[in-house]
C-alpha cells in the first residue's frame, strides 16, 4: 500500500523505533533536516563521516542529509530511500550487544535501520561487494544476528550496493534525482490521469496524457517511488513499462 499522511497511519508507527520521515515545508520545500548523527569532523576515523547523502524518501517528504562512511554506504541508501515498501531509515542508529565467539561481549553499531510500510524494521549492513560475499564474513554477521532481539528489528540482512538489480539501482537513481525537485501540481495531474483510466497503462502512455513532458515524466517516477502507482521492480522507467495505480 502506498504511504498516506493520516493519524491512523501515524499510529501504525507509535510502536517503531522512529517513524515517518518530516514532511516538507511548502514554503521552503529545498530546507535540508540535518542528519541526526554529531560528528563534526569529516574523514578522521572509520566512525567519521567521509560524504553527506542527501534526499527526500518521498514525494511530501522533507530533504533529508545522511552521513555516509563510505561511498558504498551512500549507494544502498540511495537504493533503500528508492524501494517503495521503505518508509524510512536511520544511520548509524541502532546498537547491538552480543558475544563474540571468543565469548567476549562487545557490541556493532548497524549501518542501516529501515522502517518498512507494514512497520516492520531491519538492519542493514553494508560492506563492500567482496567483503559482503564472504564466507567468514557472512557467518559473522549471522553471529551477531543471531543474537539481536526481535525488539530491535525484524530482520538482519547484510550487502553491498550489489545486493540490488542493476535495473533496480538504475530506477533508485532516477528516483532519487525526480524527488529532488518540487512539484505538487504535476504529481496531482499524473495521479488523476492513472486514476480515471481505471486500467493499466505504459509509462509514456501516463506522461503522455498528462500534457506535462519532462514534468510529467518526473511526477510518475515519483509516484512510482513511492508505490501510489506500481510497476515490477525490475522494469525500468521506459515508454513502453506497464502500470497501475495501486489498490
Amino acid at each position: 500500500m502506498p504511504y498516506n499522511r493520516t493519524e491512523e497511519n501515524q499510529d501504525q508507527y507509535a510502536n517503531a523505533t522512529f517513524g515517518p520521515p518530516p514532511i516538507a515545508d511548502p514554503d521552503d520545500p529545498f530546507r535540508v533536516v540535518n542528519s541526526h548523527l554529531e560528528k563534526m569532523e569529516l574523514g578522521k576515523s572509520s566512525s567519521s563521516c567521509k560524504l553527506s547523502f542527501v534526499t527526500r524518501l518521498n514525494r511530501h517528504a522533507a530533504l533529508q542529509e545522511f552521513w555516509c562512511a563510505s561511498y558504498e554506504e551512500a549507494c544502498v541508501y540511495q537504493n533503500l530511500a528508492g524501494h517503495r515498501d521503505v518508509i524510512n531509515f536511520k544511520e548509524q542508529l541502532t546498537r547491538v550487544d552480543f558475544v563474540n565467539k571468543k565469548g567476549k561481549a562487545t557490541y556493532t553499531k548497524v549501518d542501516a535501520h529501515v522502517l518498512l510500510k507494514d512497520a516492520k524494521e531491519v538492519l542493514f549492513s553494508v560492506k563492500y561487494d567482496e567483503k559482503s560475499q564472504r564466507t567468514s564474513y557472512i557467518a559473522e554477521i549471522a553471529h551477531i544476528a543471531g543474537q539481536c532481539s526481535r525488539q530491535i528489528a525484524d530482520r538482519f540482512n547484510l550487502g553491498s550496493r550489489y545486493a540490488f538489480h542493476p535495473i533496480f539501482r538504475k530506477c533508485a537513481a532516477e528516483i532519487h534525482s525526480a524527488r529532488r525537485g518540487w512539484d505538487p501540481e504535476a504529481d496531482r495531474i499524473v495521479l488523476e490521469v492513472a486514476n480515471d483510466l481505471g486500467r493499466p497503462a505504459t509509462f509514456g502512455e501516463l506522461v503522455e496524457r498528462s500534457s506535462l513532458r519532462g514534468r510529467g515524466q518526473r511526477a510518475a517516477i515519483r509516484l512510482i517511488g513511492d508505490g501510489d502507482i506500481k510497476k515490477d521492480h525490475l522494469d525500468p522507467f521506459a515508454v513502453g513499462t506497464l502500470c497501475e495505480v495501486a489498490a
